[in-house]
């Protein structure tokens, strides 16, 4: 067979360069020439001396010298530019073979129907990607795979733009399954609809609906799954290993050649989609698609990873019945399709390939949104930054799932008391005895992990301010109120501190994340978190109208804040002598973990329990004295060493794993903490995590603290969360519940940034400097040398300033022209001017004015450059509407003021 290699064929350029300037009269046409390539789909060669003649013919006319496997590929890339508009399906009867290709000349492939019916060449942008055993549907019964890999020649019928093939039948004799397969060429896509009838009720082990045969582990980077996952090629380390998901569309990318292949299914109701990857005995990548009228459950435990077997899934039944599925099969550029935007002074595509694999991969399942990843299996309801995730991963396929994730969690892991079970995973071999239930959730046997009850609320109101969906929000108001209130019961003596269910190190338990590490009783890393929910829930509860507890929440933080910042001396964390926050109190009055915690100390500041900037200085100076100390490219747990008896025997002699190594989870809190005292710091472990990305994809649980190099083999997609930091805390791209809002923390290398953010359903583009930003939607942008919110409506494009949560301006430019508007003054007095200018490229059109936040009933001067153009009384709610037509492209100067009458 002819092995074709990547070309690219985007444009009319490629196909003017590989152009023959005549062929011999017996020449085949391009499109006769692809389908004449040889194919191997069962390992055996098929022979076809006449034609290889001709091809032979029509290669030695082309006017470069290239390689036979090149100039193949050329003649497909010339045949589908040629052929849009034109002949886009072509059968060779002869040889029985069908050729497809979209009309954009993106995607093309043949049919094999000699004793068979396989795709045996996909071709996605000039690239082939199949493998000799191309993509067949199937089943497996009675350890035996039945597919259209070897059936008796089926029947074709070509249309213009359409191939319907008949009669496929494969299985037990006298009882086979029957297949009609139909293309159907688009403009920019294939569409295959297969449609199959069960004779019988049967019993299946698997089922192929379809099954694609990839080239090589390398033919992809991996695929992205629509319930916000991810298959890593890489992490598919062995013969046999393999994951699975319930999921629908899958995008198969390859970042070296900038492609990509997306299948996507239109499941009928009342059936279930799952897929299974696998690494194959001869190196073969296969995608392997089920699709059966309930949703198919795993075969080993709750398992969606096996290290060396394929059989994931639990076999199933069906019953004499149709399915017909169509599949949309689009090839695309990955940079063009992924395009995040100009990320001056960073490599952008770097940070776009980790957000699309470290970050994804936490996912495991639709429902199942964690911080380790699928091949553990690990999932830590103690984690508080899977939304976080989400806010700079920014598809909306992961904020779907995590929505979800969080109602699962809410229905099955939260108990009546209001106990979050810590963790999930696919067994119970982490889980306190006992403890493991039939949905997966459990406690860790390393202790009662009370960080899961501020972890659940932190993430259900960091999701809320993606989504804005407040239905969802009222569904979780009454678990949030339950998790919450199961730790403000444990507060100590009205300090607002609560204490956690182990009460000394002597128990050897732990109470948080840093599970083999014995913190107990008042424990500082859990009550900056609670700290942390309070706040975050206070504003839920006023999103539901609730303002009574909203202020029963404040309260109780307000305390916790005071006690947490006293003196170690007088009850609180704060070591006046070390000049950070120590770990933990003890029942007895004992202080521990009094050894520079990094996690502590970035929550104490990143939190805003720390406000005192003389204590912020000390702990970050000295975080980055210590740290450069060493030479470390990241921050670790600890600096300085535990007492033998604070922790597992594991963590020592230190520097090891708990005591001392470095982990990258809480790198967004330690970005927060810098951001905004020393941006360039925070910038400088951002790049060594995308230095340390490009070397090893931070494929590791950790990294060793004296070496650097990654260990562990629980890989961690917290490991992204340093990138998480470059957006929501130095970009400042920071969602709320009814708008963008940007609070920047630049350098000036970051000058430039220009980058594509969407927010429910509608793209920003935000344009960042250290002299001021601005976002743009619809044509219209507002700019501020502040921090501010925008929000796109129909009615016009609203602007936000400040953190206030309500809109003070909005515009509607109602021609359609770009307006380009400079906020020059918004201040929070309402007595005070509103100035700001505006700009468009163009002379005439109107502009739509609503100013809010007026003194209602007071009356209101507009100057135009610097001139009274009219007057207004502000309304019972205190805001005016006025129309401006632009009579020229010059800028306008406007100035909203008190009337001195």
């Amino acid at each position: 067979m002819v092995e074709l290699e990547h070309i690219s064929s985007g444009n009319m350029a490629v196909t003017e360069a590989l152009r023959i300037p005549s062929a011999p009269p017996n020449a085949l046409t391009p499109l006769e020439a692809f389908a004449a390539l040889p194919a191997r789909p069962l390992g055996r060669e098929l022979a076809h001396p006449g034609q290889k003649g001709r091809i032979k013919a029509y290669f030695e006319n082309w006017r470069r010298m290239l390689t036979y496997s090149l100039l193949g590929l050329g003649l497909i890339i010339c045949s589908i530019n040629q052929a849009a508009g034109q002949e886009r399906v072509h059968q060779d009867s002869q040889h029985k073979f069908v050729t497809l290709s979209d009309g954009t000349g993106q995607l093309a492939l043949r049919l094999n129907y000699d004793g068979r019916c396989i795709l045996d060449q996909v071709i996605v942008r000039g690239r082939q990607v199949a493998a000799d055993t191309g993509i067949s549907t199937g089943v497996r019964a009675d350890a035996r795979w039945f597919n259209t890999g070897k059936i008796a020649t089926p029947g074709i019928s070509v249309g213009r733009d359409t191939l319907t093939v008949t009669g496929i039948k494969f299985g037990h004799p006298g009882n086979e399954i029957r297949e009609r397969w139909r293309f159907t060429v688009k403009p920019d896509q294939v569409l295959w609809r297969i449609t199959r009838w069960y004779p019988t009720n049967a019993a299946f082990d698997d089922v192929a609906f379809p099954d694609w045969d990839f080239r090589s582990m390398s033919t992809w980077t991996g695929g992205m799954l629509d319930n916000g996952g991810v298959i890593w090629n890489k992490y598919l380390d062995k013969t046999d290993a393999t994951y699975g998901a319930h999921f629908g569309t899958v995008t198969f990318w390859n970042s070296q050649s900038n492609d990509c292949l997306r299948i996507t299914p239109n499941l009928p109701r009342g059936q279930f989609g799952a897929g299974r990857f696998s690494r194959q005995g001869n190196g073969v990548f296969s995608f392997n698609y089920s699709i059966c009228d309930e949703e198919l459950k795993p075969k080993h435990e709750l398992s969606r990873f096996l290290g060396n077997r394929q059989d994931l899934w639990s076999p199933f039944r069906a019953k004499p019945s149709e399915v017909s599925v169509e599949f949309t099969l689009k090839a695309m550029d990955y940079g063009t399709s992924y395009d995040r935007g100009a990320l001056a002074g960073l490599d952008g595509s770097r940070v776009r390939d980790l957000l699309n694999t470290v970050a994804r991969y936490g996912v495991i399942d639709q429902q199942l949104t964690g911080g380790n990843g699928w091949r553990s299996g690990f999932i830590c309801l103690h984690e508080q930054f899977f939304a976080e995730i989400g806010l700079a991963l920014d598809q909306d396929d992961y904020t779907a799932n995590f929505s979800k994730c969080l109602d699962y969690e809410r229905d099955h892991a939260i108990g009546v008391d209001g106990r979050v079970k810590s963790r999930w995973d696919y067994g119970p071999g982490d889980a306190m005895p006992g403890s493991f239930d039939s949905f997966g959730f459990y406690e860790a046997k390393w202790g009662w992990l009370l960080d899961s009850q501020p972890g659940y609320v932190i993430n259900v109101a960091e999701q809320f301010n993606l989504t804005g969906d407040h239905q969802w929000l009222a569904r979780q108001k009454a678990c949030c109120e339950k998790a919450l209130n199961f730790l403000l019961r444990r507060e100590v003596a009205n300090s607002g501190l609560v204490a956690m269910m182990n009460d000394s190190l002597k128990q050897q338990k732990s109470s948080d994340w840093i599970d083999i590490i014995w913190a107990s009783y008042e424990n500082s890393l859990v009550n900056a978190e609670l700290y942390c929910a309070l706040q975050l829930w206070a504003d839920g509860e006023d999103t539901l109208n609730d303002p009574a507890k909203a202020a029963n929440y404040r309260a109780f933080a307000a305390r916790l804040k005071a006690s947490f910042n006293q003196p170690i001396a007088s009850g609180g964390f704060w070591d006046p002598t070390n000049q950070w926050y120590v770990y933990w109190r003890e029942k007895d009055g004992a202080v521990h973990g009094n050894n520079l915690v990094t996690p502590v100390n970035f929550a104490a500041i990143a939190y805003g329990l720390c406000d005192d900037d003389s204590r912020k200085k000390a702990i970050l100076d000295r975080i980055e004295q210590e740290t450069q100390k060493e030479g470390l490219f990241t921050w670790p747990l600890n600096f300085f060493p535990y007492q033998r008896d604070e922790g597992a025997g594991r963590n020592f002699p230190f520097p090891q794993y708990e005591n001392g190594d470095l982990f990258l989870s809480w790198n967004e809190l330690g970005v927060r903490a810098y951001a905004a005292y020393d941006p360039a710091l925070a910038l400088k472990y951002v790049r060594n995590t995308l230095d340390r990305y490009g070397e090893d994809g931070l494929s590791f649980q950790r990294y060793l603290r004296q070496s650097q190099r990654g260990a562990g083999d629980d890989i961690l997609a917290g490991n992204c969360m340093a990138i998480v930091g470059l957006y929501r805390d130095i970009y400042g791209i920071q969602p709320k519940p009814n708008r963008l809002y940007v609070e920047p923390h630049l350098t000036t290398a970051l000058n430039g940034t220009k980058l594509h953010y969407q927010s429910r359903g509608q793209l920003y583009l935000v344009d960042l400097d250290t002299k001021g930003c601005a976002i743009t939607a619809d044509g219209c942008t507002i700019r501020d040398s502040r921090p501010f919110g925008i929000n796109a409506t129909v009615s016009g494009l609203e602007y936000f300033p400040g953190t206030n949560a309500d809109w003070a301006l909005c515009i509607l430019e109602s021609s359609g022209r770009p307006l380009a508007v400079q906020i020059e003054s918004w201040p929070i007095n309402s007595d005070a001017p509103r100035q700001w200018t505006e700009t468009t490229p163009q002379a005439k059109g109107k502009t739509t004015h609503r100013v809010a936040h007026l003194q209602p009933g007071a009356n209101y001067d507009l100057k135009i450059d610097g001139q009274i153009s009219d007057s207004f009384r502000a309304d019972k709610i205190g805001r005016i509407k006025f129309n401006y037509t632009h009579g020229s492209g010059a800028p306008r100067k406007f100035e909203l003021v008190p009337s001195t009458y």
